[in-house]
């Protein structure tokens, strides 16, 4: 008895010991060049399950205790920390392998704790950056600043994860996005998609909301916000499942761009792709992306929510950040219902613009009619645009979807006003060919895809009346006399002030003959001389002098124009001092400079520019590769007929009338389309009851009944396997209550 005891003893002593992980001793630690050499004691480490703490020897064996609080810091909250985020990345969602055979199941994950050494080398101080060690092993570089809580600590250790993702999961040249300029911004929007995973409050946090939807129209991977482009990644984990976002860095290929592996793994064409990216930018609006974080803790919550939850404390603390959330056309000359988007507005490549209506009929149905029309000759082999409608609630919640729209034509949707609160047209930028970017290649070398509009029943955002224009902004204000914009009663203006009349001056001191002109918001600082701020321009604290001017899109956030200096297009700058006759623009955000220039891009190696380097308009960096194009003529934008506000019975109480038409479809979008197998069927619902979709011929036949039960409010998806049908057309019914929508599909 004695003898079976011992062995079942030794037996798990020797399984714990097989599953325990053990530290890894990095060969760079033995290189004298190496900043860690001689640097690193087991005096000063504490170790967890999955993780091992170093830091040195300014703070001490007990850092816990240092004099210094920024510097202070507790081991064991460090890595308890980091355990947290171990349990839901790879405990819970799998993300990476922890088997014993592999890598990460095998050896701890070093995090080295930075500015702790008694040393004046450089590379031994950082905030939060992550890495690997010996090709082996993911390591950390914190700060103790970085690790108060799990915002930063979770979103290094996703960066840890996609280092272990090449090591041990994808290894080759250019597998797991590595080693090339056009996956690089992936990195930083996939790794704030994970910490959302561990952490719900950081699903959206204003810091990075405030630059995405000021440059959501720029390419989706620009470097202007790869930190914010992260939502596309829970509308593909909504549609997917999380493992297909696993998947993406696990099967990634030599040099592919993310949505070319998200392209290849789901089997689509280049049109099919486009029509999939389009689900998620109709969606921004509301931002409608209702996966939860965690469904058996709360089942109410979801990353979308929390989006509108940070967004209306935006525009709360910090309106400003709104100034570009809505695009704003342009007229055509001489036209009164005819716009267009300027080179400041059109949407780069997956980009998008997000345009509100404000109807001009009266009674509960507002009908709204546009024309629109892609100028392709802008970029002829790429431009393709994805175009439809959506309706939102009082409380900023998607309501309906239109259907999809691809080809230069009309399309109309109502705003049901007894239950609706918001109409806005979304337009998507959907090249027909993908092109890779290097990181910052710059505004002058990516390629825009304009497009005109003709408006029937309303108008779009900055042609309602002047004081419905960002009215949430006018509070305690007046309307200034010399222009008729309105002026806050802490703002001092002098009266020889020009401020147009959908100007706002929330904030400073303006005097000379300064103006505020077209949709231009001045929130602090001192505007003076002959300066000039219009357009859509926003400058925040900033001081402005001379013959100054901020225009078009141009934020100006501190800092100072002077002389004849010039900020416009989409630069965003942020306290730099700026003079002579130098030009920001394009999409550029640099330091202070008075050196005589042209600076439209962040100044980095692929564009070969510098911080003020003084290179002209006709240099090759500043060369636009977008061809000009001319306004179409009213002939070509005219409408087939003359649009109403009527909404017809047919539209309104028969919803079989037509599978076509647009308002007949709007709760049920179905991609892809074509299809070769599973097929996604989507559709809102606005109250709680049966739903039947059934499959039918072109000869009226029913096939097969998808589904046929009651379902909650919300965002319904299902899919259906359509490999056993023959090719050709086929139509699904959906059944609501007593409202019957149809839509077709083709099978491949």
């Amino acid at each position: 008895m004695k003898t079976v005891l011992l062995q079942v003893v030794l037996f798990l002593c020797s399984y714990y010991a097989i599953g325990q992980k053990t530290l890894f001793t990095p060969t760079e630690w033995s290189d004298p060049n190496n900043e860690f050499y001689n640097k690193v004691s087991n005096t000063r480490k504490y170790e967890s399950t999955n993780f091992v703490v170093y830091w040195g020897d300014k703070v001490g064996t007990n850092p816990a205790t240092y004099s210094d609080t920024a510097l202070r810091f507790t081991p064991k909250s460090v890595a308890d920390t980091l355990e947290t985020s171990f349990k839901r990345y790879i405990t819970d969602l799998s993300f990476v392998s922890n088997a014993s055979t592999k890598n990460l199941g095998k050896y701890k994950i070093i995090i080295m704790m930075m500015n702790t050494w008694n040393s004046t080398d450089p590379r031994l101080e950082a905030f939060a950056q992550a890495s690997s060690f010996s090709n082996t092993i993911g390591a950390m570089f914190v700060h103790p600043e970085a690790t108060r809580d799990g915002g930063a600590l979770s979103h290094e250790f996703a960066h840890t994860l996609q280092m272990m993702m090449h090591i041990q999961e994808n290894p080759g040249d250019g597998r797991a996005f590595s080693g090339y300029e056009w996956a690089s911004p992936f990195f930083e929007g996939h790794a704030n998609f994970m910490r959302a995973q561990a952490y719900s409050q950081w699903a959206e946090i204003d810091g990075t909301l405030t630059r995405w939807i000021q440059t959501k129209h720029f390419m989706w991977s620009s470097t202007r916000h790869h930190y914010t482009n992260f939502h596309l990644m829970y509308y593909v984990q909504e549609k997917e499942g999380f493992d297909f976002t696993r998947r993406m860095w696990a099967e990634s290929q030599n040099q592919e761009h993310p949505l070319e592996t998200i392209k290849r793994l789901k089997g689509f064409t280049q049109d099919q792709l486009d029509d999939y990216l389009w689900g998620y930018a109709q969606r921004q609006p509301a931002f409608d992306y209702p996966i939860q974080w965690n469904s058996q803790i709360n089942t109410t919550s979801n990353f979308g929510k929390k989006i509108r939850e940070v967004y209306n404390a935006i525009k709360t603390n910090m309106p400003r950040y709104t100034s570009r959330q809505y695009t704003l056309l342009t007229k055509v000359t001489g036209t009164t219902d005819q716009f267009y988007t300027n080179n400041d507005w059109a949407p780069q490549d997956y980009g998008m613009n997000v345009i509100p209506l404000y109807p001009t009929c009266t009674g509960t149905e507002k009908k709204v009619t546009i024309k629109f029309k892609g100028h392709s000759e802008v970029n002829p082999t790429q431009a393709g645009w994805r175009y439809g409608f959506v309706t939102t609630k009082t409380d900023g919640s998607v309501s309906r979807y239109s259907p999809m729209y691809k080809t230069d034509g009309e399309a109309s949707f109502t705003l049901k006003s007894d239950t609706e609160a918001n109409i806005f047209l979304v337009v998507f930028a959907a090249p027909k060919v993908h092109v890779n970017y290097n990181t910052d290649i710059g505004y002058p070398k990516q390629r825009r895809y304009p497009y005109e509009l003709k408006i029937a029943n309303a108008t779009p955002e900055g042609f309602q009346p002047a004081a419905n224009f960002r009215s949430f902004l006018k509070t305690n204000g007046h309307i200034h006399t010399n222009g008729g914009g309105w002026v806050s009663n802490t703002a001092t203006v002098a009266s020889t002030v020009y401020v147009g009349p959908y100007a706002i001056v929330r904030a400073g001191n303006i005097s000379g003959n300064a103006r505020i002109d077209g949709f231009a918001m001045v929130d602090g600082g001192t505007i003076s001389g002959n300066a000039i701020v219009r357009d859509n321009a926003c400058v925040y604290n900033a001081t402005l002098s001379s013959s100054a001017i901020v225009e078009g899109n141009a934020w100006m956030e501190g800092g100072s124009v002077a002389n004849t200096a010039n900020i416009k297009g989409n630069a965003m700058l942020f306290a730099g001092n700026f003079g002579s006759s130098v030009v920001v623009g394009g999409d550029a955000e640099i330091g202070s400079c008075s050196t005589p220039g042209v600076y439209l891009q962040f100044p980095y190696w692929t564009n070969n520019r510098a911080d003020c380097d003084g290179k002209g308009a006709s240099d090759v960096s500043n060369v636009d590769i977008n061809t000009t194009f001319t306004n179409f003529t009213a002939a070509q934008m005219a409408f087939s007929s003359t649009p109403n506000c009527t909404v017809t019975a047919a539209s309104s109480t028969s919803r079989m009338s037509s599978v076509s038409d647009a308002e007949t479809d709007y709760s049920l979008s179905i991609f892809p389309n074509p299809t070769g197998g599973n097929l996604t069927i989507s559709f809102m619902q606005t109250e709680q009851e049966n739903v039947t979709v059934s499959l039918y011929d072109t000869n009226g036949r029913k096939l097969d009944v998808i589904t046929d039960q009651t379902y909650d409010v919300g965002r319904i998806d299902l899919s259906y396997n359509c490999s056993k049908l023959v090719p050709g057309v086929y139509l699904l019914n959906i059944q609501t209550g007593n409202t019957l929508t149809k839509k077709s599909f083709i099978k491949k």
